[in-house]
């Protein structure tokens, strides 16, 4: 049976089969029951702490009033300043260059400490030559316009099922994540970045953080955003199928839609249907890293006015979202200025011209006055279904092929985490998705397989993983 498949903004097809992979749970978050020997030397760890943070040591002491919050709610937390990592003051010090002495000082605290949560802190420092505040690993595989991307993943994927720590770069060439190289994927640890690039950001971020764990109240709203992405045969509304399936999951929940087959996509609506606040967010649509937008239902020669990270300053709402939000580079937080990444979509050019230090996933996150509490998204364009071919999953239902692999199977999943699977925390949530997409379409045995791995390195989040949804009562 012939199956399409195509590539956010890219449109390229191709036909061939495409198995669904039954992988076993494959690391210590979910343990193997045919390899619990592998994990033994973690679970018998002698110190415990639930959560790591690794932070620049100038901005050590801001974070302890957040060490000393997550504490009072029993979240064991552990304060370590990257140099503390490059100097050896816990561990010896291992690694090629500064991400991987990073990867192997998580590696060392999760076989010593059992950690479970890891939170990077730090983003791209001010400048014109790139330099960060906490390292990113770039992945070596050029797929779009020769542009590396960036994979937060590599950080999380310390083991492989039988123990063998996950370098990305088992041929030693120094290209990390490529298709010649072997990875596991499963994350062992669950992973988020505050992708801070001041001391405004960071202060922000960590009161955001603690009123949110700290309010008892929150509404029971979903703020869905969405209309027609592609062109195809069936007509499909991709956008608003995506969404109306993390409706589907999160039950008890009221969804308030700003569809573009209903009415305008645009700040204002968007702003109203939000309100005072929502527990989520979810958008999903054409992005170019600093703005998202919808067609109209069949009328694909102009998009909707959408929204830019120039609109959310505007935002006030008082109760802080969780915000996911679909297509391309929505979370890729190099972004400087006007340098972005061409792609074959054009977006409106006030969008294309506007200039940025942070996308619209972070966006939403570093607002002061509004915006989400965290946002998870995407560094790269992400794979997806287009049409409907077949059952391209493989559970016996043919639904529309968004909804059956890629970003419309990784975004609302995070929702079934926590509607359906009571997951309470937002990095439980973000390990399942990946874990379940891993498990059925790690290994899609086609040319497509390094951008469908592309978007498995590229889902990120970018906020506190060890963050309680819904808040502590």
């Amino acid at each position: 049976m012939s199956k399409t498949l195509a590539l956010v903004c890219i449109c390229i097809f191709m036909m061939g089969t495409v198995p669904a992979i039954t992988g076993e749970n494959r690391n210590h978050l979910f343990p193997s029951e045919h390899n619990p020997e592998v994990y033994a030397k973690i679970a018998s760890a002698m110190d415990s702490y639930n959560l790591l943070v690794i932070v620049p040591d100038e901005w050590k002491n801001e974070l302890e009033p957040f060490q000393q919050h997550k504490e009072n709610y029993g979240m064991r937390t552990q304060l370590i300043g990257i140099d503390e990592i490059y100097n050896g003051d816990y561990f010896s010090t291992e690694g090629r260059d500064e991400a991987e002495k990073i990867k192997y000082f998580i590696k060392n605290a999760l076989d010593t400490w059992n950690v479970t949560y890891v939170l990077l802190v730090g983003g791209r420092r001010p400048g014109m030559d790139e330099q960060w505040f906490c390292p990113v690993r770039y992945v070596g595989e050029k797929l779009w316009n020769d542009v590396q991307n960036l994979g937060d993943l590599y950080f999380a994927d310390i083991y492989d099922d039988t123990g063998i720590f996950q370098s990305w770069d088992t041929n030693e060439d120094d290209l990390f994540g490529t298709r010649n190289d072997d990875m596991d994927l499963y994350p062992d640890v669950f992973l988020g970045r505050w992708a801070c690039r001041s001391l405004i950001d960071l202060r922000t971020v960590i009161d955001k953080t603690i009123t949110y764990e700290n309010t008892l109240m929150h509404s029971n709203k979903v703020v869905l955003v969405s209309g027609d992405i592609f062109e195809d045969q069936q007509n499909y509304v991709e956008g608003e199928l995506i969404t109306d399936q993390t409706a589907e999951f999160l039950a008890g929940y009221e969804p308030v839609r700003v569809y573009a087959s209903e009415t305008d996509v645009n700040p204002d609506n968007i702003k109203a249907a939000l309100g005072e606040g929502a527990s989520f967010m979810h958008l999903d649509g054409h992005c170019w890293m600093t703005y998202v937008s919808v067609y109209k239902p069949g009328q694909y020669d102009a998009f909707e006015r959408g929204l830019g990270i120039w609109d959310l300053p505007f935002f006030s709402n008082t109760e802080y979202p969780i915000v996911v939000i679909g297509g391309c580079r929505t979370a890729q937080f190099n972004i400087a200025v006007f340098d972005r990444p061409e792609q074959l979509v054009d977006p409106p050019w006030y969008a294309k011209y506007f200039p940025a230090l942070y996308t619209i996933s972070w966006g939403f996150v570093r607002s002061i006055d509004g915006g989400g509490v965290a946002a998870i998204g995407y560094t790269v364009p992400p794979f997806f279904g287009f049409g409907e071919t077949g059952d391209l999953d493989n559970d016996g239902i043919e639904e529309p092929d968004i909804l059956e692999i890629g970003m419309g199977v990784l975004e609302p999943m995070v929702f079934y985490a926590y509607g359906v699977e009571g997951k309470q925390h937002l990095g439980d949530c973000w390990g399942y998705s990946l874990h379940n997409y891993i498990d059925k379409f790690g290994d899609i045995g086609s040319v497509w397989q390094p951008w469908n791995t592309a978007t498995i390195h590229g889902f990120v989040l970018l906020g506190d993983p060890s963050l309680k949804i819904g808040g502590y009562p």
